[in-house]
């Protein structure tokens, strides 16, 4: 009888230390995704309001606020920045606010994996609507090229405008 009492109990706390849901996992998610949030919506679409709250991971290119040494906070872009001035902005539905205080984060030029929780806010930056998503990152690592979303940019995407 102790036996059986035991084997029970010990099927219990497996079953319990089971993830029951995907929120142990980061969901991965794209910026063709973020998109479907047009900046002119007045309300976020139900698939991407979905994602607010969760656990996420995506790949990106940083454009560090402030500092290049240990980075707290940058822009995630889906693709590298030239720094040309006749070039729009990626639009706020194609820039993530990364908070990465917490993290020991150094500029980097390569593309970077994120996870960490999705908040829907607008980020403005002196007066400027800078991004319609944040991400409190739990974890930075750098990626390979082959990772990158580079396929499928829009057509006024700044990197690969045609002029």
């Amino acid at each position: 009888m102790k036996f059986l009492a035991s084997l029970l109990l010990l099927a219990a706390v497996c079953v319990l230390a089971t993830p029951a849901d995907t929120e142990a996992q980061p969901r991965r998610i794209y910026y063709k995704d973020l998109r479907k949030y047009p900046l002119n919506a007045r309300t976020v679409p139900a698939e991407v309001q979905a994602l607010n709250g969760r656990t996420v991971s995506i790949v990106g290119f940083m454009v560090p606020f402030d500092s290049v040494d240990k980075v707290e906070r940058f822009v995630l872009i889906q693709a590298p920045l030239l720094g040309c001035f006749h070039i729009p902005p990626p639009q706020p539905n194609e820039s993530i606010v990364v908070n990465s205080r917490n993290i020991d984060t150094n500029l980097t030029y390569e593309p970077v994996l994120i996870t960490g929780v999705l908040t829907i806010e607008p980020t403005y930056v002196d007066g400027y609507l800078v991004a319609l998503y944040s991400i409190r990152a739990t974890r930075v690592t750098k990626v390979s090229q082959d990772d990158a979303e580079l396929e499928g940019l829009p057509a006024n995407y700044h990197m690969f405008s045609e002029f």
